[in-house]
């Protein structure tokens, strides 16, 4: 068997296989070990199959030079036992070989059991297909190869991804081992834009408006990854009507992603009424009613009065007096008064008051006229006590006595004149003398 030494590996196992299927025997293997080969061979996969048939290779190798270096009978039968048994598990390997990858990937396995025409495999890291954001930065996880052998082989990429356009993509690595053999991978990359656009509310959110004001609204802009996008805004805003409205803005982009904002916007009544009435009034004495008061606001007004116990007035502006006028209440000695067609002023403070509280106030006077001068004034005789005219002879002794003390004082001159001569001669001498004395 020294002779095999000068056939190939490759030679030798298309001979060990021509040999075990023309004639099984012909290494002189048992057919229990023939068995027993075949059934550890049909047992591996492809792998095994090649790894076993390195080490067969080796071991057979390695007892065809102990073979060369003995000369001992026994020895060299013993090597030859063994060496022919392996030669028939190369055999029943390269048979399962074949039927695995064909007779041509057989041919060009290698000494130590690789095919050197296979190309290195490559391993994508990470998911494949993988989806990225637009907008966002892609990096890819990239790739590893190896060789047939098992050793390592480099890996170049190649990538159109752009992440600032939505679409798919594809990244491709390549790598090519010793022997020349290239293989290819690609992984895809589908750019999705799953962003709604960002609105931003211009000006202030929540907004005031006044009531009874036109309101213009700011608007809002939008950014999105896509590029330009429009807003669009719904809702009204009622200044006519206290209460709080809502606008709200919508922007859609290419992908059909909708964002939304909205802004709040609170009409309210923060203007105070207007008195259209003026803040004079002149009644005359004697009356209770003063005039009526009025205000202008976009809400009810209603009214309310201070700084005079004696005025009223009602809700909806009437002003009143509680007690007539009396042009001699301003002083405790009314006889001191004028009495040539004054006036007596008096103030109080209206309030006008909304249905948002707000409050305008207003200082009226009322002038109040003296009608008639005072039935009393001891200065002038003016008075209501004329009509006594001839029924006072004899009456006013001591009854009348202080009683006409400012109101009769000179009413009966010239009007009793007569009425009181002989009649009254007597009654008024003496009687009279002390009642006119400083109490008339």
């Amino acid at each position: 068997m020294k002779n095999l030494k000068m056939y190939s590996i490759s030679l030798l196992a298309l001979f060990a296989l021509a040999a075990i299927d023309t004639n099984a025997n012909e290494f002189g293997v048992s057919e229990t070990k023939l068995s027993e080969i075949e059934s550890r061979v049909n047992a591996m996969g492809y792998d095994g199959l090649v790894a076993t048939r390195t080490s067969l290779i080796a071991e057979r190798n390695n007892l065809m030079a102990l073979q060369d270096n003995t000369q001992s009978p026994s020895q060299i039968k013993a090597y030859n036992g063994r060496i022919n048994e392996v030669m028939v598990e190369l055999s029943a390997i390269q048979k399962a070989l074949i039927a695995i990858v064909g007779a041509a990937a057989v041919s060009n396995l290698t000494d130590d059991g690789y095919d050197r025409s296979i190309p290195p495999v490559i391993t994508i890291i990470g998911a494949n297909p993988v989806t990225v954001e637009l907008g966002s930065t892609y990096s890819d996880a990239g790739a590893t190869s190896v060789s047939s052998r098992g050793t390592s082989v480099s890996v170049s990429t190649s990538s159109n991804v752009d992440t600032s356009t939505v679409g798919s993509y594809t990244v491709t690595y390549s790598a090519t081992d010793l022997n020349g053999n290239t293989t290819s991978a690609t992984r895809a990359v589908n750019v999705e834009d799953t962003t709604a656009p960002v609105i931003t509310v211009t000006g202030d959110n929540p907004a005031s408006a006044e009531l009874g004001v036109a309101y213009s609204d700011a608007g809002a802009t939008a950014t999105d990854a896509s590029g330009s996008v429009d807003v669009v805004s719904s809702g009204t805003v009622d200044t006519d009507t206290l209460g709080t409205y809502t606008i709200t803005y919508t922007s859609t982009d290419a992908s059909g992603n909708v964002g939304t904002a909205s802004r709040t916007v609170t009409v309210s009544d923060t203007t105070v009424p207007v008195f259209t009435s003026s803040a004079t009034f002149v009644v005359d004495e004697g009356t209770t009613a003063i005039g009526t008061v009025t205000a202008t606001d976009l809400q009810a007004v209603t009214f309310t009065i201070s700084g005079n116990d004696n005025m009223a007035i009602t809700s909806g502006g009437v002003l009143t007096f509680i007690t007539p006028a009396d042009y001699e209440s301003q002083s405790e000695r009314p006889q001191d008064l004028p009495y040539d067609g004054s006036s007596y002023d008096v103030t109080a403070t209206v309030t006008a008051t909304d249905a948002s509280d707000n409050a305008a106030t207003q200082v009226i006077t009322v002038s109040i006229n003296d009608v008639g001068g005072l039935d009393d004034d001891p200065d002038t005789g003016t008075g209501t006590a004329t009509a006594s005219t001839g029924f006072n002879t004899g009456e006013n002794t001591g009854e009348n006595t202080g009683a006409n003390t400012g109101e009769n004082t000179g009413a009966n001159t010239g009007e009793n004149t007569g009425a009181n001569t002989g009649e009254n001669t007597g009654a008024n001498t003496g009687e009279n003398t002390g009642a006119n004395t400083g109490e008339n």
